[in-house]
């Protein structure tokens, strides 16, 4: 059988892994990205990397580089957040809570971005130092990969011990979990406190006619006074359009009349043609009775 070294625009790559008796298939292409931000800078300098073999990290594509592609210097290596996860659903915790805005900042000890949430599970960005090195590096494994060569994938041995070991890190210490709990805790307090207060400073404004905003008790929050006070500037503001058309005369010019008329003329000769079209299928089915 032979295997295919293309995939919908993805090249295959065989590698073999440790102590493995089949073979590992990673696919690849270059990184495209419409991003305006800092991503422009890594523009035309990385490579998708699609089902990658568990825990690789920077040091392993590091190592695989420089056995394949001498000189390719990797810059970064962007993960997904998905790779450590077991479960195939990601639910966002974040937006599980009341109407307080998330800040980003607090997960900054996880070292996350946009680029790792958006990225897909086993797959991952991989950034050169220049556009040389990427160039060595693509043109490296697109060889490998066109002449379907299987490469040596260098990383350590998975066993109970390195899973053992990786599930007690996992497990956070008492008093630093007790901390970490106590200062979410001051967080929220403190950003609940500036809610309200954000809240007491709605309920002290005063409009153009000088009227003060009366608030009732079933409003809690900001959002439900916004909300009120935006349904109440709708409101008032249709109410001013339909006074404004109520005004205006349709008809006031003679060029007003004949397109009025023009336009009658088109719709009736629409809904002609479309009761002709429904006649012709009826007759097609012999279901048209006009008696």
């Amino acid at each position: 059988m032979v295997l295919a070294t293309e995939i919908k625009g993805y090249n295959v790559l065989p590698v073999s892994l440790p102590k493995a008796q089949t073979t590992h298939y990673i696919y690849f292409k270059k990184h495209e990205t419409r991003s305006t931000d800092n991503q422009k800078n890594s523009s035309g300098r990385s490579i998708f990397l699609c089902n990658l073999p568990i825990g690789t990290t920077t040091s392993t594509l590091k190592k695989f580089f420089q056995e394949v592609a001498i000189g390719a210097t990797i810059e970064t290596f962007v993960a997904s957040l998905l790779n450590d996860c077991p479960e195939d659903v990601w639910i966002n915790l974040t937006k599980l809570t009341s109407d307080l805005e998330f800040n980003p900042d607090l997960q900054s000890a996880r070292n996350t971005n946009d680029e790792a949430a958006r990225l897909p599970k086993n797959c991952g960005v991989v950034t050169f130092v220049d556009k040389s090195a990427f160039q060595l590096a693509y043109t490296a494994i697109r060889k490998l990969s066109a002449a379907r060569t299987v490469s040596s994938w260098p990383f350590s041995t998975y066993d109970s011990k390195y899973f053992l070991n990786h599930y007690k890190s996992q497990i956070l210490d008492a008093e630093a979990l007790s901390d970490a709990v106590s200062q979410a805790l001051v967080d929220f307090d403190r950003a609940e406190q500036e809610s309200r207060d954000n809240l007491q400073q709605q309920t002290q404004l005063v409009d153009e006619d000088g009227f003060t905003l009366v608030v009732g008790s079933h409003r809690k929050t900001k959002a439900g006074i916004m909300g009120k006070q935006k349904l109440a500037a709708t409101v008032e503001l249709d109410k001013a359009n339909t006074k404004l058309k109520k005004k205006e005369k349709e008809d006031f010019y003679r060029f007003q009349l004949r397109q009025r008329k023009k336009d009658e003329m088109n719709e009736l000769l629409q809904k002609f043609k479309l009761d002709q079209e429904k006649v012709r299928l009826m007759r097609e089915k012999k279901r048209f009775r006009p008696y």
